[in-house]
């Protein structure tokens, strides 16, 4: 008798039989701007990333150690695509659309875990010598969340195209500029006030980390498996790193700029994911946001400090 094929994998955890879906038709999900996105079973298939090999080997890693905080890469389907697991949740497609996504509790519980899977690649060969491995497009449509007996809250990130070794700093500034609303209106105080509690989360998810002793190892060495109990004697982490705050609204601007040029220079080569992007309005939204920010720069620096 033929051997049984092995369950799918849901966000790293093995999806019992009885809760395997038919494959049934292929359901086309929201977004997919850059990549085609389908629902096909408990698997998602996408258009393979440029650093394909790089995005697979980064998931597998995550996998590995136990940060259950991404979609399992799972190869490749007849059609080249990537397949991954699919991730139970809710992702806020549409802007703003319910509040409790950008509650304080949400904000806190985004830097926490942003900051564990920072922790997760710290000193990995992924990070190629930087201080981690940053997802580099951390938004709101990016993240899933489930309903918890806190609130809702963000439990993992998906479409990881763009990431790359960088620092600390890079993701945590990205994030702020799509949770903490600014542009036209918005107030500086609490957009600086959001910025705060996402860096709050981040700093007090690395403290618990270190205090239980499953903080990363220092540089090289592999790190350790979330919830596997604390370090062997000898080999505690150094004190966890702190996010250098005083950078973070200059990073923002950089990657504004950077964010409005890239998307505006793309659609010139004709890249049809930028020419979408630009054509659904997003350079003049993000230069808005940027002008914004720059004008309110003092503001947002001395509240942020405050």
């Amino acid at each position: 008798m033929a051997g049984r094929a092995p369950p799918p994998h849901r966000a790293g955890l093995t999806v019992p039989d009885a809760e395997v879906r038919a494959p049934g038709p292929p359901e086309r999900l929201p977004g997919g701007f850059v990549a085609e996105v389908v629902r096909v079973g408990d698997t998602v298939r996408r258009t393979s990333p440029a650093r394909d090999a790089y995005v697979a080997g980064l998931l597998t890693h995550l996998h590995r150690v136990g940060a259950d905080l991404a979609p399992r890469h799972l190869g490749r389907d007849a059609h080249g695509r990537q397949v991954l697991s699919y991730v139970e949740g809710r992702v806020p497609w549409r802007d703003r659309e319910d509040p409790a996504y950008f509650a304080d509790a949400a904000l806190i519980g985004l830097g926490g875990l942003i900051r564990r899977l920072h922790d997760a690649c710290a000193g990995s060969p992924l990070a190629a010598g930087a201080e981690t491995v940053c997802h580099g497009d951390l938004s709101p449509k990016n993240t899933v969340y489930r309903d918890t007996p806190d609130g809702l809250l963000p439990v993992a990130f998906v479409d990881w195209d763009r990431a790359a070794p960088g620092r600390r700093i890079e993701d945590v500034a990205f994030a702020c500029w799509h949770w903490a609303e600014s542009g036209p209106g918005a107030d500086p105080g609490e957009f600086a006030r959001r910025c705060r509690l996402i860096c709050d989360g981040y700093d007090a998810a690395g403290a618990a980390a270190h205090a239980a002793g499953t903080a990363p190892h220092p540089p090289g060495a592999r790190p350790l498996a979330a919830g596997t109990g604390p370090l062997p004697a000898g080999r505690r982490s150094p004190d966890p790193v702190t996010l250098p705050r005083r950078e973070l609204v200059d990073v923002m601007l950089d990657q504004m700029e950077g964010t409005w040029r890239g998307i505006a220079a793309g659609a010139e080569r004709d890249e049809p994911g930028m020419r979408r992007l630009r054509a659904a309005g997003v350079v003049e939204l993000v230069r808005g946001w940027h002008a914004w920010l720059r004008r309110h720069r003092p503001a947002v620096r001395a509240a942020l400090a405050g």
